[in-house]
């Protein structure tokens, strides 16, 4: 399922290259190593000058800011990615048209086997009929030749 308003960026050639690699490199700093490093400041102050935790490195940094941004999302976006909630139950209208359509379906893959077998036998008595008159033509030459 492809979007309409699908974008399609060429990188072409050495330069292309490295000003892929330079876009990248500065959204990693700008996204990730930046507020993990804002992150390990505030968290090594809050340790030295407030409570008796241990203070954190740029790896540990990087992953509070991981767990930060993961429940930002989850606290505010709508759509979660794990659900709790119990399936709908279906009406019995909606069950019967359901029904329905499962049988029509059925009915459907029963006709398309027999008229996938049904053509399946003409073209096998097709090549039949053309094997037989192939040997027929082919005795005809024969008995033709020993007269």
């Amino acid at each position: 399922m492809r979007k309409n308003n699908t974008r399609i960026i060429q990188i072409a050639g050495f330069r292309g290259l490295l000003t892929a690699l330079f876009i990248g490199i500065c959204l990693a700093a700008g996204f990730v190593i930046f507020p993990a490093k804002v992150a390990v400041y505030i968290w090594n102050y809050i340790s030295a000058n407030f409570i008796a935790i241990p203070t954190i490195n740029l790896f540990q940094g990087i992953l509070l800011w991981a767990i930060v941004v993961m429940v930002y999302n989850i606290a505010n976006n709508n759509r979660l990615i794990i659900s709790f909630a119990r399936p709908k139950q279906l009406s019995d209208e909606e069950m019967r048209s359901l029904m329905e359509r499962i049988k029509i379906q059925a009915q459907a893959r029963q006709l398309n086997t027999m008229i996938l077998k049904s053509d399946e036998f003409k073209t096998l008595a097709q090549k039949q009929e053309a094997e037989q008159t192939g040997e027929a033509e082919v005795s005809k030459k024969t008995d033709n030749k020993n007269l």
